[in-house]
């Protein structure tokens, strides 16, 4: 099951989630422990922001990495022009931040990226197909060419749609390329009618 997504900036100094959802949330089970709604909310807050944090220095080191040519060797002109596509993997251990062992995979996609912080027992490479596709319909039906970072964060209610279609209650699916255009014309439909 997928913990969270996020969507962050990667090229602005202070870290900055752009959109969050969390899923598996038990209000009730936090309120009998005596932890109220709000310092939850605080809480988790802080957990994704060391998460996204994270994201970004290795999407910075990978970038510093990339930058540094061996001497001797000439720089590849595709290896300038796949900077703005870069993925990754990681594990958390338990209690940083989370109580529990998860896995996090991430996705730059135009200076934005897009994490799922995943159960330790997950599929990753499901989880990564559906984050690829999640990315792609993003970029369909949001993002637009001028102000992407601007774009996720007025239009998170389009966002939320695409994520509770394609990732219902946290859940990863196995999709096929039919189910896929399927879950587009849902999303299409959907969107059209708000």
């Amino acid at each position: 099951m997928v913990f969270a997504f996020l969507c962050q900036s990667v090229t602005s100094t202070p870290c900055r989630i752009l959109y969050s959802a969390v899923y598996g949330e038990d209000m009730h089970t936090a309120l009998r422990q005596g932890i109220s709604a709000d310092g939850l909310r605080k809480v988790r807050k802080d957990q994704l922001m060391q998460v996204a944090c994270r994201v970004q220095a290795e999407f910075g080191f990978r970038m510093e990495a990339k930058d540094r040519v061996p001497r001797g060797h000439v720089r590849e002109e595709s290896m300038e022009k796949n900077t703005s596509y870069e993925k990754g993997y990681f594990r958390l251990s338990a209690s940083d931040p989370f109580s529990t062992i998860n896995s996090v995979i991430w996705q730059v996609y135009e200076s934005c990226a897009f994490v799922m912080i995943l159960n330790s027992d997950e599929n990753r490479i499901l989880a990564e197909s559906v984050l690829s596709t999640i990315i792609r319909i993003i970029n369909d039906h949001v993002l637009s060419l001028e102000q992407r970072i601007a774009e996720i964060m007025l239009k998170g209610e389009k966002v939320s749609t695409i994520l509770h279609v394609l990732l219902p209650n946290g859940q990863l699916l196995f999709m096929n390329h039919k189910l896929i255009k399927q879950f587009e014309r849902k999303i299409e439909n959907i969107l059209t009618t708000k």
